[in-house]
């Protein structure tokens, strides 16, 4: 197994080209991009919202990760939806409940 390590800071407009190219990489690699560096909040949670009813565990995945780099970074979401989002993944993904648990974990202690 190799392990391929990219630099994870893409630029908006970069981002929303990967999220158009349909691309699973593509599309995880922008909503990590988009956890660890968007400065919108607002615009950064409703990708993250929309990507976590993607029906690939690895975009969901991210999503809801990005999610917890968001609430570490900017110290608030609209949790209320969040959570009614995140309860939907797990019951969609219970694959990713461990994911899911992590990232109410960043919620709880970050915002």
């Amino acid at each position: 197994m190799s392990l391929i390590c990219q630099d994870p800071s893409i630029d908006h407009d970069e981002a929303i080209k990967l999220l158009a190219s349909g691309t699973d990489a593509n599309v995880v690699a922008a909503l990590v991009s988009i956890g660890l560096n968007e400065t919108d909040r607002n615009w950064a949670q409703g990708i993250c919202l929309r990507y976590l009813t993607n029906q690939t565990e690895s975009i969901v995945a991210s999503a809801a990760t990005a999610l917890g780099h968001i609430a570490r970074r900017h110290g608030e979401l609209d949790t209320e939806t969040i959570f009614a989002a995140l309860e939907s993944v797990k019951r969609t993904h219970p694959s990713l409940q461990g994911i899911i648990e992590d990232t109410l974990d960043d919620i709880d202690v970050f915002t």
